[in-house]
């Protein structure tokens, strides 16, 4: 028997095995990918999780064939986008949309996730400075509402709506370093590392043994004479996991920075090293890497020349960064799931085996830097030192429209309208947040603001609403 707690205070769900439903199958990624994007449009269902989770699962494996395919997701809404813009929700890949997918990912993942952070994140009021509970805030800021006066848990692994914000952000720095790199004489290499994986292979070694192959090859004496030879001044380096036919597969994507042109000949000593260690340590630990696909070299040839390599997985941001720090914004490859995409299998077929994965995923990930830079390197690059934190926070400094109460706030997330809000206020202002509330009897709101841009509706827009 399993019990499922919630962090609203609600009374855990129980799942309960019955004799005449099929025992929970082991996730088919491949299948699982293949269903997931047969519809194209990756709408989100509304599917229960309880049902998943209470014995009423779908099998893994024996879906119904359709094309296997990858497209693009954009998690920033593009530049210029106005609020009309954002609640424009037609096909499913605008940044409404988008966003609406990220707020239920998030709300299925309050239902099973063992981190109490995450399970706050988004529904449970932050305490202010003199130790009372805040109110939450509405802001816009260039035509986009945000919240405060939430918990936010700044986990860039975990959580779909804190890591939309943090690794846009960190994309954006790695961008403006590589570009400072470029323009300064110096050059940079991208390197993908990957492990050879099976089904059976735990997600937790799999990222050891990447972590642990290569730290090998920055250390020692042949890795410190291989920096002067070159002049490698450091590393940005991001830890990517998918889920597929063969279980777990985490990889690795680096930006090896040089403060010049290396030298030809050395830089092909360095990258024949690095290759004949990277697949001497995964064979010794069991994930022998794959010896064309292990370690792949792409120079990059400009700032915006990056876009080139960046294009073959996401088809905007041309940028460097996105590559390396955008793993929110991608889908899996052919056959294969990103987390977040599990948990949408999750919400449309209710199949229970994501759940067991996804805690092995938290697990494994807990303590681990999804993004790393070589001590110093940002300081050379001309970037800032900015914590998740920060960057999870940062957006809410645009104008304040509406306050609403701590009972307001937990109808909105009762009724699963944290989007919508935001949504709405983006719309039509004050008023038509007013409209969408009092449709749902969520009466504790007040204004903040003057809002002369926006139709009044019939509800009362007074600065107080009862």
């Amino acid at each position: 028997m399993t019990t499922v707690e919630h962090g609203d205070g609600s009374a855990p769900q129980v799942a309960t095995p019955h004799d005449d439903v099929p025992p929970v199958l082991p996730l088919d990624g491949a299948q699982a990918a293949k269903h997931l994007r047969a519809s194209g449009s990756r709408q989100v269902s509304r599917r229960p999780v309880a049902e998943g989770l209470e014995g009423r699962r779908a099998a893994s494996g024996g879906l119904a064939d359709a094309p296997l395919g990858t497209t693009t997701d954009f998690v920033s809404p593009p530049a210029g986008k106005t609020g009309s813009d954002q609640h424009e929700c037609g096909k499913g890949t605008d940044p409404c949309c988008r966003r609406r997918r990220r707020f239920e990912i998030r709300r299925a993942i309050w239902s099973f996730t063992t981190v109490k952070r995450l399970s706050a994140c988004g529904r449970v009021m932050a305490q202010g400075q003199n130790g009372k509970v805040d109110r939450v805030k509405i802001h816009v800021r260039d035509g986009v509402a945000y919240t405060s006066g939430v918990c936010i848990c700044a986990n860039g692994w975990l959580c779909p709506v804190c890591s939309a914000k943090i690794r846009a952000k960190r994309a954006n720095e790695i961008a403006v370093g590589v570009a400072n790199l470029i323009m300064s004489g110096g050059s940079a290499w991208m390197v993908t590392f990957t492990v050879r994986h099976a089904k059976g292979h735990a997600l937790a070694e799999l990222l050891d043994a990447l972590n642990d192959a290569f730290r090998k090859l920055g250390n020692g004496n042949m890795a410190n004479r291989e920096k002067k030879l070159t002049g490698k001044i450091g590393t940005i380096n991001s830890r990517e996991i998918t889920y597929g036919k063969n279980g777990w597969h985490p990889h690795l994507h680096v930006i090896v920075c040089f403060d010049s042109e290396p030298d030809v000949i050395q830089l092909t000593y360095m990258m024949a090293r690095w290759q004949r260690l990277w697949m001497a340590w995964t064979k010794k630990h069991g994930f022998p890497a794959d010896k064309t696909h292990g370690v792949k070299w792409d120079k990059v040839m400009t700032a915006e020349g990056a876009g080139e390599y960046i294009a073959k997985a996401q088809d905007s941001g041309r940028h460097i960064g996105n590559e390396v720090a955008r793993g929110d914004l991608k889908k899996g490859k052919l056959g294969s799931l990103t987390p977040f995409e599990m948990v949408e299998y999750l919400l449309a077929t209710g199949d229970a085996a994501v759940v067991d994965l996804w805690i092995e995923y938290e697990k494994a990930t807990k303590g681990k830097s999804w993004l790393r830079w070589s001590p110093k390197l940002k300081a050379r690059l001309g970037v800032d030192e900015i914590s998740d934190e920060e960057h999870a926070a940062e957006e809410v400094a645009g104008g304040e429209v509406a306050e609403l109460a701590e009972s307001a706030w937990k109808m909105v997330v009762a009724h699963g309208l944290e989007a919508r809000v935001l949504e709405a206020v983006e719309r039509g202002g004050f008023p038509a947040l007013v409209k969408l509330l009092t449709a749902h009897q969520i009466w504790a709101v007040k204004k903040l603001a003057p809002d002369d841009t926006s139709e009044t509706p019939d509800e009362p827009s007074e600065d107080n609403v009862a």
